[in-house]
Parts: C-alpha cells; sequence; structure tokens
C-alpha cells in the first residue's frame, strides 16, 4: 500500500473511494480497470486539461484525490442526484 494512503484520514478514504464509484457508475459498460481508465480519460481529456488514463487508474485506486475541475466534471456526468451523496453519503437507491 502507497504510504499517502496510510496516512490519509478514513474520511479521505471514503471520499476517494466515492469518487472512484462514480466513474464507475457513469461507464457501467467498462469491463475493467483500464477499460474504464480510457473511457473516463477520453471523457474528461481537453486541449487545456488533458487526463491521462494512468491519472484515472490512480483515482480509481484511490491513491490520488482528483483536482475540483475533475470533480465537478464527474459529477456533472453522473447526474445531479450524486451531489446529494455529498451531504448523506448513506442515502443512496
Amino acid at each position: 500500500m502507497e504510504k499517502s494512503f496510510l496516512n490519509m484520514s478514513d474520511q479521505q478514504r471514503r471520499e476517494r473511494k466515492w469518487f472512484a464509484s462514480l466513474m464507475w457508475r457513469i461507464f457501467p459498460e467498462a469491463t475493467s480497470e483500464a477499460q474504464l481508465a480510457d473511457l473516463v480519460a477520453e471523457a474528461l481529456n481537453t486541449a487545456q486539461r488533458p487526463v491521462n488514463p494512468r491519472t484515472v487508474r490512480n483515482w480509481l485506486r484511490s491513491e490520488n484525490a482528483p483536482g475540483l475541475h475533475y470533480l465537478l466534471a464527474v459529477l456533472a456526468l453522473a447526474g445531479a442526484e450524486t451531489v446529494f451523496e455529498l451531504f448523506d453519503p448513506e442515502q443512496k437507491e
């Protein structure tokens, strides 16, 4: 396990796992982490902010936290109802 992951608080771990779960929900057709990383990178990639599939894999593995820009983009792709999970993570359908 990465040293930085060991030093994270439980809250930080939950937040990173929640973000990873959002990416899986956006692309339910993905059958592997590599395929999901490619799909997410393609969806988030812009000329101003390129996204590499390796970066996405780090997010999926909770090794790194995404920047706010990427968090907002993933929330937009996931749908408005996912915003409520930020306030009440227990409230899932």
